[in-house]
């Protein structure tokens, strides 16, 4: 699945990617960095959405290796739900009820495939987890967090996430010929 061209596209389209969304944040008011460098984020923001993008791939790939209809989410379709989303979340990011209860109604409408469910599931706990525990080192900081320095909503944002990264993963998938 690696080859150090796909790690080198990767990591430069995690980053930038990553980048332009977080901005979503900062400008909406979602987040705020204490030391930012430039346009109101820290330096190690790309970064660290870039090596994100790695590790979220690289554990999408044992949920599409093999599986029958893992194909199940095109990398277009699934971007566009994901950038919705992330707007979303910067746009009614006052609203943690009302934005938790939409990204879990729109996800139950997209999907009922068991392994995009399972690590929907698993990305949005580790996302949670990861961010409660960098936010809770003062690095960054939510505006309005419900529980454990994080919005409520935020797991929904990464359950958006997760079939943009096993459409992603199927399409790097070595293709096997019959």
């Amino acid at each position: 699945m690696w080859t150090p061209t796909r790690v080198a596209t990767a990591l430069v389209t995690g980053g930038a990617g990553g980048l332009l969304l977080d901005q979503i944040h900062v400008r909406y008011g979602v987040l705020h960095y204490p030391d930012p460098w430039l346009w109101g984020q820290a330096w190690w923001v790309a970064p660290l959405f870039a090596v994100a993008t790695i590790v979220i791939l690289s554990a999408a790939r044992l949920f599409t290796d093999g599986a029958p209809g893992t194909r199940e989410h095109q990398v277009a379709g699934s971007a566009g739900w994901f950038v919705a989303a992330y707007w979303a979340s910067g746009q009614w990011h006052a609203h943690p009820i009302g934005l938790s209860v939409a990204y879990a109604v729109f996800f139950a409408l997209r999907t009922t495939h068991r392994p995009t469910l399972i690590f929907a599931g698993l990305l949005a706990a580790g996302g949670v987890t990861f961010e409660a525990l960098l936010s809770s080192t003062g690095a960054f900081a939510y505006r309005h967090p419900d529980l454990f320095g994080v919005p409520m909503w935020l797991a929904g944002l990464y359950l958006h996430g997760a079939p943009l990264a096993l459409a992603i993963s199927a399409r790097l998938r070595p293709r096997t010929t019959a």
